[in-house]
């Protein structure tokens, strides 16, 4: 690569954080980052709509959490800002965790379409009270609004003073070659390794199938999903399968780091109308955002370890555990991350407790975490096995509501011999000595001196 191509893909990385992404006025991606899969596909659809109806001008800011405008789930803003006459940098953040999962979006909170609240420099009080008054709208959303505000316009203040400093001028053609490379690098990437074709099929507990054939020929990839169904609970849109197909792929060959337009051309997906990763409004999304993205993953990396069986790994439980604690006063969401799958050359990586301070949570709720230790894993035969989950025991103090969303795929899909399975989520309760196993999902009054057994998922084994 050329001096300027280095230069431009280290400002594009130095820029972006978290969830986030670079697109030209003309919709051209230049740049996604994020952990989230559907982050790849979501956040260019929510530029795409903004660029559109919109008409954003330098300094302009929108924001949205519509699924079907290119947000995820209700509780996470997607903010769209005009940086430059041509240039549109869009960021995800979370406020307010909740697991809220109605019959329609419109049941799992407020939802807001791409909306403009900060044009010509002014802020749009009028249109922030609006969705401050609904009674779904997270306390203080207005001062989170307007400090997320400050932030990006710094932020976008500083990127631009750099491009300047350096004399660095971003043209079309720079571009044009930018997306030109990182294209090629993904067809060269795709296709040192082998080629193939084959089917997966993964059946979830709620009784939808997703079926997968993926056919990979002269460093292109086709994924065509011909027989998925309709949609029994699990609603996923169009944009966040995109988003999660591209980000499970381009992870296995190894170039997320050029995720844009041109890497973007390395895959044709084909999906029927009607079945569950087409949702249209009104459909619920928290569940295809979660449990049914994990599904889509699984698939897809089971297909890939199908065709390169030198690369091959074994599955993972991408579903986290999400419990949700809440009282009169205050309601907060922990997530336990689950084990990931064996390589073919070692080990899988065992969860870890990032975000959960267990001092917070025994100061704010009547609970009390009585261990918090990793899985024992059941996996005794394997050369390598998967990576162990976490287990959580926490007791009630005093009476309180607990909502929980866990994996929907513990119907086992067609394995290669040499795996072994991985384990899924489990939550079980503890009253008074009797131990009951609770469903993947539901809303429960935990008894005070009961105990909640949280375990999340441990990834498979592989001889």
């Amino acid at each position: 690569m050329s001096y300027r191509i280095q230069l431009f893909h280290s400002l594009l990385n130095n820029f972006l954080d978290g969830e986030s992404a670079l697109v030209t006025i003309e919709g051209d991606v230049l740049a996604v980052r994020g952990k989230n899969p559907a982050t790849y596909g979501t956040l260019t659809t929510a530029a795409k709509n903004a660029g559109t109806y919109l008409k954003l001008q330098e300094g302009d800011i929108a924001i949205l959490n519509d699924p079907f405008s290119g947000g995820s789930t209700l509780d996470e803003m997607t903010f769209i800002m005009a940086i430059s006459e041509d240039l549109l940098w869009v960021r995800r953040k979370a406020i307010a965790k909740s697991i809220k999962a109605g019959k329609s979006v419109e049941e799992e909170g407020v939802r807001i379409p791409p909306t403009p609240l900060l044009q010509n420099g002014k802020f749009n009080a009028i249109i922030l009270n609006a969705i401050q008054s609904h009674p779904a709208c997270p306390p203080h959303f207005g001062d989170w609004i307007q400090a997320e505000f400050s932030s990006m316009s710094a932020m976008s203040r500083k990127l631009i003073e750099t491009i300047e400093g350096i004399g660095f001028e971003i043209t079309g053609e720079l571009i044009e070659e930018y997306l030109h490379l990182s294209k090629e690098l993904a067809h060269q990437l795709i296709s040192e390794k082998a080629s193939g074709e084959t089917r997966v099929d993964v059946i979830l507990d709620s009784g939808e199938l997703l079926r997968l054939k993926i056919d990979i020929h002269e460093g292109k990839i086709a994924l065509d999903f011909g027989g998925t169904t309709p949609s029994t609970i699990i609603n996923l849109t169009e944009s966040a399968a995109f988003g999660t197909c591209f980000h499970t792929i381009s992870q296995f060959y190894g170039f997320t780091e050029y995720a844009n337009s041109g890497s973007f051309a390395s895959l044709q997906v084909t999906k029927p109308s009607g079945c569950w990763l087409m949702a249209k409004y009104p459909a619920s999304t928290l569940k295809g955002m979660t449990v049914g993205i994990a599904a889509l993953q699984l698939a897809i990396e089971l297909a890939l370890s199908h065709i390169h069986s030198k690369r091959e790994k074994a599955p993972s439980c991408h579903s986290p555990l999400l419990v949700q604690f809440q009282t009169e006063f205050a309601s907060t969401v922990i997530e336990l991350k689950s084990g990931d799958g064996a390589s073919a050359h070692q080990n899988g990586t065992c969860a870890q407790n990032e975000k959960l301070s267990i001092e917070n949570l025994e100061r704010e709720f009547p609970v009390k975490v009585i261990q918090a230790l990793h899985r024992s894993h059941g996996d005794k035969k394997s050369k390598f096995t998967g990576g162990r989950g976490l287990v959580f025991q926490i007791q009630a103090l005093k009476d309180i509501d607990v909502t929980w969303l866990s994996d929907l795929t513990k119907h086992k899909p067609r394995m290669i011999k040499k795996y072994s399975d991985f384990i899924p989520c489990e939550i079980s309760l503890d009253s008074r000595g009797e131990m009951k196993i609770l469903q993947s999902q539901g809303t429960q009054r935990i008894n005070k001196g009961e105990i909640l057994n949280l375990s999340s998922g441990s990834g498979g084994g592989l001889d």
